[in-house]
């Protein structure tokens, strides 16, 4: 199921109930068979893939922690269970990459013509996001932290519903120790939670999915762009692909504290960075945390001079494209952004410190020139082939008119309700930041602690009738502005 569909509207209030009526030893249960059922609704035999990788991971993080005096022994069984999460990840994502590219190299070496086979491989929705957990606990484990013994809780590490498609990738020593707390329910985190999973809904079906409308006619359309449209194609990606994903991430971080339970953030205005360097500290940061911490330490990271360092990067950027996914575009994409970094390193050498550290108009500049690198990037990451890239490139800097239809993008941008979606939000936006800044040393009316337990008379007090109407009212305004046409969230595909 869909987080924007009816289905979810119905699952998540019944799971939530059901955890906050049962009692505290059955919780875990409640939702490990609430996120089970959540991913096999989408294809139920690969309730067996994850069920299986999360067998085998468990028994190789008791393994590992076992076998901690055993140098040899605990090694090859950390490189084992390495092996086996990056191997089933290959086989279900890269079969196909991997089968085109070598026959390709063999018949470029003059081997002999042979049809390159094809696998009709189902890719497992969220396939990318378990195993990297998986992997990151059996690092962490071999590195000295403890495992998890409880395999009920282990199992819901790994499948926990609001994380499970896309991420974020969480830790599991932050989720455990917040499992093993017995928790009591929290209007505030409860309150936090509704508004958050609204905006994120409202991000997804009222700007995401009506900007894919444009950019599935721009993209379709290359070769017959005017600049103005092709640039326009650009930016309306730039905005789905971040809306639509942090739409996701705000839905699943808000289904959570429905929950009481807590997930990282991902996403931190990203489009405002001054540098690459920080973009991708506020862009998909559980992905760039964990490849700072799993791929580009483990090479070496920064050890060794400038030349191994800027070799890391470049590696760490090309995997990193490469986990995207299994096609060469997105291989140039990381490449492109690994070149990226490795120049925005050499200039913080060169001018002696940071861009986006100094005077106001320089952040602006380095803000913009960022947005402009991110921007090309994204056609390097949309476009389905390089070649379809360097079309949309050439449209997108050559002065050409190809046809009658120049600034239909443009048109269509006025027709749709994504003016009317984009004031409401500015507008929601600046509201909530002058409340926040006019009240943020005074208490919310009717809020309670965390750790005390509700009574039913707060569902009576006038703040919490006010906050039933906003989210009523908010609610109203994402059926009135939603697209009409559904997109599939863009990292379901990752």
């Amino acid at each position: 199921m869909l987080f924007n569909s009816f289905q979810y509207l119905l699952f998540l209030p019944l799971v939530v109930a059901l955890y906050w009526v049962c009692g505290v030893r059955y919780r875990p249960l409640i939702l490990l068979v609430a996120s089970y059922y959540f991913y096999m609704s989408w294809f139920a035999a690969y309730g067996l893939l994850i069920g299986g990788l999360t067998v085998v991971n468990y028994l190789f993080g008791l393994g590992v922690a076992k076998t901690s005096g055993e140098g040899n022994q605990r090694k090859a069984l950390f490189i084992a269970g390495i092996l086996l999460n990056l191997g089933s990840l290959a086989f279900f994502k890269y079969a196909n990459f991997l089968s085109e590219f070598f026959f390709g190299l063999g018949a470029g070496f003059g081997s002999a013509h042979a049809d390159i086979p094809h696998w009709n491989i189902v890719l497992p929705l969220g396939i990318s996001f378990f195993v990297f957990e998986f992997i990151h606990y059996l690092s962490d484990v071999y590195g000295g932290n403890q495992p998890i013994k409880d395999p009920l809780r282990f199992a819901l590490f790994a499948s926990f519903f609001p994380s499970q498609i896309a991420g974020p990738i969480k830790r599991y020593e932050d989720f455990d120790a917040q499992i093993l707390h017995e928790k009591r329910f929290s209007p505030v985190s409860f309150n936090r939670g509704i508004a958050l999973v609204l905006e994120g809904m409202f991000k997804k079906v009222a700007l995401g999915d009506s900007l894919a409308v444009l950019v599935q006619r721009g993209f379709a359309s290359t070769q017959y762009l005017a600049p103005c449209d092709a640039w326009i194609s650009v930016l309306a990606f730039a905005l789905q692909i971040y809306y639509d994903f942090s739409g996701y991430t705000d839905i699943g971080r808000g289904s959570a504290m429905l929950l009481n339970i807590d997930l990282p953030e991902n996403f931190n205005m990203p489009y405002l960075s001054a540098s690459l360097i920080e973009f991708w500290r506020r862009w998909h940061m559980s992905l760039s945390f964990w490849l700072r911490d799993y791929l580009y330490k483990p090479l070496g990271g920064s050890h060794g001079g400038g030349l191994r360092q800027n070799r890391n990067l470049f590696i760490t950027m090309l995997l990193g494209g490469l986990w995207h996914g299994a096609a060469w575009h997105f291989v140039f994409w990381g490449a492109f952004h690994g070149t990226g970094l490795v120049l925005n390193h050499a200039w913080r050498k060169f001018i002696g410190g940071s861009s986006d550290e100094g005077p106001l108009i320089i952040r602006v500049i380095s803000t913009l020139m960022t947005f402009v690198f991110v921007l090309l990037g994204w056609v390097l990451f949309r476009a389905d082939t390089f070649e379809l890239a360097m079309l949309m490139y050439k449209h997108m800097f050559l002065s050409i008119t190809p046809s009658m239809q120049a600034g239909f993008l443009y048109e269509a941008f006025g027709q749709s309700f994504l003016p009317a979606a984009f004031s409401f939000y500015v507008t929601f936006q600046l509201i909530r930041y002058l409340y926040t800044k006019r009240f943020s040393n005074v208490p919310q009316l009717g809020q309670i602690s965390v750790g005390e337990r509700i009574s039913w008379r707060f569902w009576w007090t006038p703040s919490s009738a006010v906050m039933l109407a906003s989210y009523a009212g908010f609610a109203l305004v994402i059926l009135s502005l939603a697209s009409k046409k559904s997109a599939p969230f863009i990292y379901f595909q990752f």
